[in-house]
């Protein structure tokens, strides 16, 4: 687990992009907006639930998504601090034990490009 908040305490304007895509995830389930995470697939995704699934298009997701994104993996989301979470080289996982989100960042800050974290694998099952 990575806290981040005091890496970077002194600069209150610092934004984290691990932070914010958890935040903006979690925004998401409250509204239950099927369509941010439609968005945020890095397709083919990776699904392991109740059947275990390539999703290969977002209107797959979309009529899928009751299922996919089910109650007890947006609790977990919404139970996710996003001020401590799991990260490991470019990986983060917003969840705990076997319902979670993990998301890859595609972006290169250092090369001037930035984050942009997009979902590679879901799991949603017991």
């Amino acid at each position: 687990m990575l806290d981040m908040a005091s890496t970077h305490a002194e600069d209150a304007d610092f934004k984290i992009p691990e932070r914010e895509i958890i935040l903006a995830m979690q925004t998401a389930v409250r509204a239950d907006d099927k369509h941010w995470f439609a968005a945020h697939l890095h397709l083919p995704v990776r699904y392991y639930g109740k059947t275990n699934q390539t999703i290969r298009t977002n209107e797959w997701f979309l009529a899928h998504y009751a299922t996919v994104i089910g109650p007890e993996l947006k609790a977990a989301i919404l139970a996710q601090d996003p001020k401590t979470y799991l990260k490991n080289y470019q990986r983060l996982m917003v969840g705990e034990g076997s319902r979670n989100v993990w998301l890859e960042d595609f972006g290169d800050p250092g090369a001037g490009i930035p984050s942009s974290y997009e979902i590679i694998t879901i799991n949603n099952s017991k």
